[in-house]
Protein backbone atom coordinates (compact mmCIF):
# COMPACT_ATOMS: atom_id res chain seq x y z
CA UNK A 1 0.00 0.00 0.00
CA UNK A 2 1.31 3.35 -1.09
CA UNK A 3 1.68 6.39 1.27
CA UNK A 4 -0.80 8.06 -0.86
CA UNK A 5 -3.52 5.49 -0.77
CA UNK A 6 -2.89 5.52 3.59
CA UNK A 7 -3.50 8.74 3.21
CA UNK A 8 -6.66 8.64 1.74
CA UNK A 9 -7.80 6.01 3.90
CA UNK A 10 -7.59 7.66 7.12
CA UNK A 11 -9.10 11.01 5.43
CA UNK A 12 -12.09 9.16 4.70
CA UNK A 13 -12.00 7.09 7.89
CA UNK A 14 -11.99 10.53 9.76
CA UNK A 15 -15.20 11.59 7.82
CA UNK A 16 -17.26 9.30 8.89
CA UNK A 17 -20.13 9.43 11.53
CA UNK A 18 -19.20 7.31 14.46
CA UNK A 19 -21.26 4.09 13.50
CA UNK A 20 -19.59 3.95 9.94
CA UNK A 21 -16.12 4.74 11.84
CA UNK A 22 -16.81 1.57 14.06
CA UNK A 23 -17.73 -0.53 11.04
CA UNK A 24 -14.49 0.57 9.19
CA UNK A 25 -12.05 -0.68 12.24
CA UNK A 26 -14.05 -3.89 12.54
CA UNK A 27 -13.93 -4.40 8.68
CA UNK A 28 -10.29 -4.11 8.94
CA UNK A 29 -9.39 -5.76 12.37
CA UNK A 30 -11.53 -8.37 11.51
CA UNK A 31 -10.91 -9.14 8.01
CA UNK A 32 -8.92 -11.98 8.09
CA UNK A 33 -11.93 -13.68 9.71
CA UNK A 34 -15.04 -11.82 8.15
CA UNK A 35 -12.88 -13.75 4.88
CA UNK A 36 -13.06 -16.63 6.99
CA UNK A 37 -9.18 -17.55 6.51
CA UNK A 38 -9.19 -17.06 10.30
CA UNK A 39 -11.29 -18.45 13.28
CA UNK A 40 -11.33 -15.40 15.08
CA UNK A 41 -10.27 -11.69 15.81
CA UNK A 42 -9.95 -10.10 19.15
CA UNK A 43 -10.82 -6.13 18.79
CA UNK A 44 -10.79 -3.28 22.15
CA UNK A 45 -13.09 -0.43 21.54
CA UNK A 46 -11.87 2.00 24.28
CA UNK A 47 -13.44 5.71 23.99
CA UNK A 48 -9.59 7.30 23.69
CA UNK A 49 -10.77 6.68 19.99
CA UNK A 50 -13.78 8.35 18.20
CA UNK A 51 -15.61 7.24 22.08
CA UNK A 52 -15.65 3.67 19.83
CA UNK A 53 -16.81 1.72 23.30
CA UNK A 54 -19.61 4.44 23.29
CA UNK A 55 -20.48 3.42 20.22
CA UNK A 56 -20.26 -0.38 20.31
CA UNK A 57 -22.48 -0.32 23.30
CA UNK A 58 -25.01 1.93 21.14
CA UNK A 59 -24.95 -0.18 17.85
CA UNK A 60 -24.21 -3.59 18.86
CA UNK A 61 -26.89 -5.70 18.58
CA UNK A 62 -28.43 -3.83 15.54
CA UNK A 63 -24.48 -5.29 14.08
CA UNK A 64 -25.55 -8.84 14.78
CA UNK A 65 -27.96 -8.85 12.06
CA UNK A 66 -25.50 -8.04 9.63
CA UNK A 67 -22.54 -9.39 9.95
CA UNK A 68 -21.71 -13.14 8.74
CA UNK A 69 -19.27 -13.95 11.82
CA UNK A 70 -20.70 -13.92 15.49
CA UNK A 71 -18.91 -11.74 18.29
CA UNK A 72 -18.96 -12.35 22.12
CA UNK A 73 -17.72 -9.72 24.76
CA UNK A 74 -14.87 -11.23 26.53
CA UNK A 75 -14.58 -8.42 28.84
CA UNK A 76 -16.16 -4.67 29.81
CA UNK A 77 -14.62 -1.94 31.86
CA UNK A 78 -15.07 1.75 32.22
CA UNK A 79 -12.23 2.00 30.17
CA UNK A 80 -13.04 -0.42 27.45
CA UNK A 81 -14.96 -3.27 25.83
CA UNK A 82 -13.11 -6.72 24.44
CA UNK A 83 -14.59 -8.27 22.08
CA UNK A 84 -14.12 -11.41 20.20
CA UNK A 85 -15.49 -11.75 16.36
CA UNK A 86 -15.62 -15.76 15.41
CA UNK A 87 -16.78 -17.85 12.72
CA UNK A 88 -18.55 -20.83 15.22
CA UNK A 89 -17.79 -23.86 12.87
CA UNK A 90 -14.29 -22.74 12.43
CA UNK A 91 -13.17 -21.98 15.76
CA UNK A 92 -15.26 -25.48 16.78
CA UNK A 93 -13.17 -27.39 14.83
CA UNK A 94 -10.08 -25.69 15.89
CA UNK A 95 -11.27 -26.60 19.63
CA UNK A 96 -11.71 -30.06 19.10
CA UNK A 97 -8.14 -30.69 17.31
CA UNK A 98 -6.69 -32.90 20.01
CA UNK A 99 -3.51 -31.46 19.89
CA UNK A 100 -5.37 -28.20 21.00
CA UNK A 101 -7.53 -29.53 23.65
CA UNK A 102 -4.58 -30.70 25.25
CA UNK A 103 -3.59 -27.77 25.48
CA UNK A 104 -6.17 -26.25 26.38
CA UNK A 105 -7.03 -28.84 29.72
CA UNK A 106 -4.37 -27.43 31.25
CA UNK A 107 -6.73 -24.11 31.98
CA UNK A 108 -9.45 -26.11 32.36
CA UNK A 109 -11.39 -26.62 28.85
CA UNK A 110 -12.44 -30.39 28.13
CA UNK A 111 -13.98 -32.25 25.38
CA UNK A 112 -17.02 -32.08 26.60
CA UNK A 113 -17.66 -28.59 26.32
CA UNK A 114 -19.77 -26.90 23.73
CA UNK A 115 -18.23 -23.74 21.57
CA UNK A 116 -20.13 -21.74 24.25
CA UNK A 117 -19.01 -23.28 26.87
CA UNK A 118 -15.53 -22.93 26.00
CA UNK A 119 -16.29 -18.85 24.87
CA UNK A 120 -17.68 -18.23 28.78
CA UNK A 121 -14.90 -19.96 30.33
CA UNK A 122 -12.72 -17.87 28.14
CA UNK A 123 -14.35 -14.61 29.08
CA UNK A 124 -14.22 -15.77 32.63
CA UNK A 125 -10.24 -16.47 32.99
CA UNK A 126 -10.28 -13.07 31.29
CA UNK A 127 -12.00 -10.82 34.69
CA UNK A 128 -8.16 -11.32 35.84
CA UNK A 129 -5.59 -10.82 32.86
CA UNK A 130 -5.72 -11.64 29.16
CA UNK A 131 -5.29 -15.71 28.96
CA UNK A 132 -2.27 -17.66 27.15
CA UNK A 133 -4.73 -19.57 25.68
CA UNK A 134 -6.27 -16.86 23.78
CA UNK A 135 -3.99 -18.06 20.79
CA UNK A 136 -5.22 -20.92 20.16
CA UNK A 137 -8.95 -19.36 19.96
CA UNK A 138 -7.39 -16.72 17.32
CA UNK A 139 -5.82 -19.94 15.68
CA UNK A 140 -1.88 -19.65 16.53
CA UNK A 141 -0.14 -22.72 16.20
CA UNK A 142 -0.56 -25.22 19.24
CA UNK A 143 3.56 -25.51 19.47
CA UNK A 144 4.26 -21.29 19.66
CA UNK A 145 1.33 -20.89 22.04
CA UNK A 146 2.67 -23.33 24.23
CA UNK A 147 6.51 -22.23 23.87
CA UNK A 148 5.27 -18.20 24.61
CA UNK A 149 3.87 -20.49 27.85
CA UNK A 150 5.65 -22.67 29.10
CA UNK A 151 9.43 -20.74 28.02
CA UNK A 152 8.58 -16.73 28.46
CA UNK A 153 12.76 -16.01 28.36
CA UNK A 154 13.12 -17.54 25.23
CA UNK A 155 13.85 -15.89 22.23
CA UNK A 156 11.40 -16.26 19.49
CA UNK A 157 12.43 -16.27 15.41
CA UNK A 158 9.92 -13.66 13.75
CA UNK A 159 7.04 -11.63 15.57
CA UNK A 160 3.66 -11.05 13.47
CA UNK A 161 0.37 -11.68 14.42
CA UNK A 162 2.12 -13.97 17.15
CA UNK A 163 5.23 -14.75 18.07
CA UNK A 164 6.86 -17.28 16.06
CA UNK A 165 9.10 -20.06 17.26
CA UNK A 166 8.84 -23.10 14.98
CA UNK A 167 7.99 -22.93 10.63
CA UNK A 168 8.60 -19.28 10.17
CA UNK A 169 8.37 -19.62 6.17
CA UNK A 170 4.83 -21.05 7.22
CA UNK A 171 3.95 -18.32 10.28
CA UNK A 172 5.39 -15.65 7.03
CA UNK A 173 2.66 -17.13 4.77
CA UNK A 174 -0.02 -16.48 6.72
CA UNK A 175 1.47 -12.75 7.95
CA UNK A 176 1.34 -11.91 4.37
CA UNK A 177 -2.13 -13.24 3.58
CA UNK A 178 -3.96 -11.69 6.82
CA UNK A 179 -1.86 -8.15 5.67
CA UNK A 180 -3.71 -8.61 1.85
CA UNK A 181 -6.66 -9.30 2.80
CA UNK A 182 -7.03 -6.32 5.19
CA UNK A 183 -5.09 -4.30 2.08
CA UNK A 184 -8.11 -5.44 0.45
CA UNK A 185 -10.57 -3.98 2.74
CA UNK A 186 -8.78 -0.50 2.91
CA UNK A 187 -8.92 -0.38 -0.89
CA UNK A 188 -12.53 -1.49 -0.89
CA UNK A 189 -13.10 1.67 1.39
CA UNK A 190 -11.28 4.10 -0.57
CA UNK A 191 -13.06 3.02 -3.57
CA UNK A 192 -16.13 4.43 -1.57
CA UNK A 193 -17.13 0.81 -0.44
CA UNK A 194 -19.57 1.46 2.68
CA UNK A 195 -18.32 -0.35 5.87
CA UNK A 196 -21.13 -2.35 6.44
CA UNK A 197 -21.18 -3.84 2.77
CA UNK A 198 -18.09 -5.12 3.77
CA UNK A 199 -19.21 -6.45 7.14
CA UNK A 200 -21.94 -7.84 5.25
CA UNK A 201 -19.39 -9.95 3.00
CA UNK A 202 -20.46 -8.46 -0.03
CA UNK A 203 -17.32 -7.53 -1.40
CA UNK A 204 -14.54 -10.51 -2.04
CA UNK A 205 -11.68 -9.84 0.65
CA UNK A 206 -9.48 -12.26 -0.51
Amino acid sequence: MTKNELNNYIYILNSYNNIDYLFSIIACGAAPTLAKQKPSSLLIFSNNNRNLQDTWEEFKDELKDKLNVKFMELKKSERSTIVLFYNAESLRRILREEKNIEFLKRFGYSTKMKLEECLLLLAKRFENSCPHEIGIFLGYPVYDVTMFVDYPNKQCEIIGYWKVYHDIEDAENIFRKYDQIKSNVIKLIIEGVKPIEILRYRCTLQ
